[in-house]
């Protein structure tokens, strides 16, 4: 059984409130990784009147966010040695593990700093890296920090943060400025560090805060569980779709009979829509991250000797829509391999998306634009 370090995990689920708090001021806020995701991250922190200093390897993407306030760096080493605390938003593991190594090794060791993740990544690399940050230095802190919002989301501010890692044992001064958290910290003996109550108050004003606790890869967890039933509710509306279709019955207007009614809630709404409708436009969460999270997932259950059988469809149909050539695609599009394998007709569907992928067409910019998950669309490394 793969357990938390620490029993105070399952006290600090509340929801983190830090409208009436002191805050903490940072000169300067990194953010590396500018996707669909970072990218929207950064407008709204630029928004709420903080200077930064962004990074990607897409410097036409970073020249775009460039402002009186929003300076662009040249490095990884050059954004950990201008800021204490640092947010990344970037596609994978490897390259999640590569700029956290990157940040410390070049972040200033005798002052706090924070890196706060927010990728979908397996919960053993972020306790590796959280381990990596501890002993290191007494003054750098790893937080898992990954989120439930699609880029649009991110943009109205509407975005679900699961938050772990970044405690320590010992002083509870810190808490003082987290009044709705601190009965549960006290009592279990741990305190957030500087950083994590930064991070804290940055997040609180782009949606809501959820923490887990002290283990770093508990968050991750998190998403990952998450992720597998958004995956799954995708498989699902694209078999009962494709079955509506097989009978001559018209599948948007089954899909908006059962959303308005028995199935009304945000995931079967958005991704309902995408499939009826086969607009698998990119700009939301691609198709190759949804490979690889679903992969993820089968990696922690298998780590945790937890059964999924569903799992193993899931894998199967990501793997099979990324090899004909679909991942740029939104990860609706698994529901193209389901109609294609009833013997259904999509090639005018599969053109139009492919079109809009070639053009960069993307779903972001339509009004009919849903919420539901994403990281960072592009599929690039940033260091």
């Amino acid at each position: 059984m793969i357990k938390t370090t620490h029993s105070s995990l399952r006290l600090n689920r509340s929801f983190v409130r830090l409208q009436s708090t002191a805050a903490l001021s940072p000169q300067r806020i990194g953010f590396i990784g500018l996707g669909h995701m970072g990218s929207k991250m950064v407008k709204n922190l630029e928004d709420d009147g903080h200077k930064l200093v962004i990074y990607d390897l897409d410097k036409d993407a970073a020249e775009r966010l460039k402002s009186p306030n929003v300076t662009v760096a040249a490095s990884v080493p050059d954004i950990a040695k201008s800021c204490s605390i640092v947010f990344s938003m970037l596609p994978n593991d490897s390259i999640v593990s590569k700029v956290a190594v990157e940040l410390l090794d070049n972040c200033n060791k005798t002052s706090t700093f924070t890196h706060v993740s927010c990728s979908t990544i397996g919960p053993q690399t972020s306790r590796t890296l959280a381990n990596l940050y501890s002993y290191s230095t007494t003054f750098a802190t790893y937080i898992a920090c990954p989120v439930f919002a699609r880029p649009d989301g991110i943009a109205r501010r509407e975005a679900i943060w699961v938050m772990s890692g970044g405690e320590t044992s010992g002083s509870t001064s810190l808490i003082n400025s987290l009044p709705t958290h601190a009965s549960t910290l006290a009592a279990s003996g741990v305190s957030p560090t500087q950083g994590k109550v930064l991070a804290m108050q940055l997040l609180s004003k782009l949606g809501r805060v959820e923490d887990y606790g002290p283990d770093a890869g508990a968050a991750n967890v998190v998403k990952l569980c998450g992720n597998y039933m958004i995956a799954s509710s995708i498989e699902t509306i694209g078999e009962a779709m494709t079955l509506a279709e097989k009978y001559n019955v018209n599948s948007k207007q089954v899909i908006q009979l059962l959303t308005d009614t028995i199935f009304n809630c945000l995931i079967y709404k958005g991704y309902g829509q995408r499939v009826a409708q086969r607009d698998h436009r990119p700009g939301g969460f691609g198709l190759s991250l949804g490979q690889k999270d679903v992969c993820l997932v089968s990696e922690a259950a298998k780590a945790a000797d937890t059964p999924m059988p569903f799992l193993s469809v899931l894998v199967d149909r990501f793997t099979s829509a990324k090899a004909k050539g679909r991942g740029a695609m939104d990860w609706s599009a698994i529901g193209l391999n389901i109609a294609e394998d009833a013997g259904l007709d999509i090639s005018k569907d599969l053109a139009r998306n492919k079109e809009a992928v070639e053009k960069n067409i993307t779903y972001d910019s339509s009004s009919n634009s849903s919420s539901g998950n994403s990281n960072n669309n592009r599929q690039r490394r940033s260091k």
